[in-house]
């Protein structure tokens, strides 16, 4: 419901009152009372309404938050792993290395960003950012095993390297959407950022 909405609702008191309807306040005292009840009840109503949607909107926006900040701790879980992945290997023989090279899709992009939540709070260029970076990372991981059954020691380094960009990308549009939720930047700001980012995801 808009705020201009709720506004124009609770001005309609007021504007009974005015000269041009002093004429009818005197000649029908009883039914302008009731008339003046009634408005009053329903802009009650509407307030109460806007009000509460207001608060569950705001619920809503701090929990998404969280979502975020546990998103974030789990991305970044990812790229210490796939970092250990290339101290580890560096000592173990052929043979033994491909049981290291797995990379795992991050939860997060399988089933924490279709929920419900963050499919009705995340701000549209967010999906879109998460979307790329997903599609990118589906194509890192496939890569990797293609690439660990080939023995391709070369490739399977640049596999890592953009499978860790990608996770930080991943932070990064996180932090720019608390910011967002939080306040913290302008939309216009969030968007120009995004923008820029896209850009530089598909290219």
């Amino acid at each position: 419901m808009p705020l201009w909405f709720v506004i124009v609702l609770c001005c309609i008191p007021f504007i009974l009152f005015l000269p041009l309807f002093s004429s009818f306040r005197q000649k029908y005292p009883d039914a302008f009372g009731y008339i003046l009840s009634l408005v009053g009840t329903f802009v009650g109503i509407i307030a109460g309404l806007y009000f509460t949607d207001l608060a569950a909107a705001n619920d809503k926006r701090k929990l998404t938050v969280k979502v975020l900040e546990a998103s974030k701790e789990e991305m970044q879980w990812l790229i210490n792993r796939a970092k250990a992945i290339d101290l580890v290997t560096d000592t173990l023989a052929q043979s033994q290395r491909q049981k290291y090279y797995y990379l795992e899709m991050p939860p997060f992009f399988t089933q924490t960003v279709r929920t419900e939540l963050l499919s009705e709070v995340l701000h549209p260029k967010t999906h879109e950012q998460f979307n790329v970076i997903r599609e990118n990372l589906l194509f890192d991981v496939d890569l990797l095993r293609k690439d660990v059954a080939a023995k391709d020691a070369q490739h399977l380094d640049e596999d890592l390297k953009d499978y860790k960009q990608q996770l930080a990308l991943a932070i990064e549009v996180m932090n720019s959407e608390i910011d967002l939720l939080q306040h913290k930047i302008s939309t216009g700001e969030f968007e120009q950022k995004a923008k820029a980012r896209i850009d530089s995801l598909i290219k």
